[in-house]
């Protein structure tokens, strides 16, 4: 059996693959204390464009709190997921379990619809594992 490290860098890869190669990183997140808990870079992306996996984990739970505030004041339910665009990508957040985020960061090539459809499998998949 492989540790949970080892399944939870498995399930980034694969959402590496599935993407077509427009995850520029992709992060699982301890909501508690917004830190990583397991992380992908793919080989083939230029670390000069790529934040650290702290300023990524950090950032993303600083995001992920104030729009928890946010969809509660506005009424909105729960919190799901959220997509944030840039000039240059994206960054998808959504939660993957009770004390868990999975962010990820794409290039604007990436198909939404079918980014939102894999991370919510594999969020459930860390939810499992964690």
């Amino acid at each position: 059996m492989s540790s949970k490290t080892e399944m939870l860098t498995q399930l980034l890869e694969d959402l590496s693959r599935a993407s077509q190669n427009n995850v520029q990183a992709s992060i699982i997140i301890s909501r508690s204390q917004g830190l990583p808990i397991c992380t992908h870079f793919p080989p083939d992306q230029d670390a000069a464009t790529i934040p650290e996996e702290d300023v990524i984990a950090g950032r993303s739970t600083q995001i992920e709190t104030a729009t928890r505030k946010v969809f509660k004041q506005l009424k909105r339910g729960a919190f799901v997921r959220m997509l944030v665009e840039g000039e240059t990508g994206y960054i998808i957040i959504c939660d993957a379990g009770e004390d868990a985020l999975l962010a990820v960061l794409t290039t604007k090539r990436a198909n939404i619809g079918y980014m939102f459809f894999m991370m919510t499998r594999i969020a459930r998949r860390i939810e499992g594992i964690l």
